[in-house]
């Protein structure tokens, strides 16, 4: 006699999978409606990603219900929130990487900082706002910025874990979904943002400007450079240094708009290459960060330059491309 019950939980699996991701996307549907309805401009992130799916994503983000319903309504896609066109100035206060510390017992993350940073201010208070806890145990706090005062991200340089998302940042919305855990409203936390504190505003405005590492290379040096990796090598590897030197020479030319994002998928190419043993992974992260530096990139934010391409490049690596392969287009690269 034939057996067939052990065919039988497939189905069922498929169709707890489809309800799930039904499930997800209406979650996330009406979370950037509500976004909008607030006043936030809002984009699609990657599906359990923090990296944009669209290009161009700050001049994109909109609020607009129907551009909404057509996006959430495909797919369970993550929420940017635009923080320039939004108005807000979100504190990322997060955890340790393994092996960063802050050098004091004290302060052993982005909130034990903002805490040290309050008690050492004269009349200063951290004020109740909209709060979001994240994946990896950290904490966003959203704030209205200041009418007529213009706010740029800082990346650890008000302290330990704390960084800054303002003009030309994002952060990801409640609901959003990474790695498998969600971003969620802290318990007790208002749902408005409130107007960012005196203080902090001080803070953040007066935050030293981070050193450029020597500043940006010239650009006729990078050319070089590159040129010479073409000659060099078996045909294929020529023919992939010739893909580094193209994916940097676009990114150098960029002067505004989606720089970061052409950055990342420049890195994700990158990162096939050096998958299939093409290109030394060292070599190509050298040049990918000459070129953002020569497209501007890294003046505020030198670290972010950094992160991009390590997000890039660690996508790259899973996916090798040898020649005669087609690329696989990927764009992206929050608090």
């Amino acid at each position: 006699m034939r057996v067939r019950e052990g065919s039988a939980p497939v189905p069922q699996s498929r169709e707890s999978r489809a309800a799930a991701t039904r499930a997800l996307r209406a979650t996330l549907l009406a979370s950037a409606h509500r976004y909008a309805e607030r006043g936030m401009y809002v984009h699609p992130l990657l599906v359990g990603s923090k990296e944009p799916r669209w290009t161009n994503w700050e001049e994109r983000a909109t609020r607009d219900p129907e551009v909404i319903e057509r996006t959430w309504g495909r797919a369970p896609f993550n929420i940017g929130i635009a923080c320039g066109p939004s108005g807000l100035v979100a504190l990322d206060l997060d955890v340790p990487h393994e092996g960063e510390v802050s050098g004091s017992p004290e302060i052993v993350d982005g909130m034990t900082m903002l805490y040290s940073l309050a008690a050492r201010t004269p009349g200063a208070r951290i004020t109740p706002t909209l709060t979001v806890r994240t994946p990896s145990g950290g904490r966003h706090l959203v704030y209205r910025a200041p009418a007529g005062v213009g706010v740029r991200n800082t990346a650890r340089t008000l302290g330990f874990c704390l960084d800054t998302r303002a003009a030309g940042g994002y952060i990801v919305g409640i609901g959003s979904v990474v790695d498998g855990a969600a971003y969620v409203l802290e318990d007790g936390s208002p749902t408005e943002p409130a107007v960012l504190p005196e203080w902090l505003l001080t803070l953040v405005t007066a935050a030293p400007q981070p050193p450029k590492a020597g500043g940006a290379p010239r650009r006729a040096d990078v050319v070089a450079r590159l040129q010479e990796l073409t000659r060099q090598g078996t045909r294929e590897q020529r023919w992939a240094s010739g893909i580094l030197r193209s994916e940097c020479d676009e990114l150098a030319a960029m002067k505004e708009g989606g720089r970061n994002d052409r950055l990342n998928l420049a890195a994700y190419r990158a990162g096939q290459l050096v998958a299939a043993g093409l290109v030394d992974q060292a070599v190509a992260e050298e040049q990918l960060t000459e070129a953002a530096q020569e497209c501007g990139l890294g003046v505020d934010t030198p670290r972010e330059i950094e992160k991009t391409i390590r997000s890039g490049m660690t996508a790259g690596l899973a996916r090798p491309r040898r020649m005669g392969t087609v690329p696989v287009r990927r764009m992206g690269g929050a608090a």
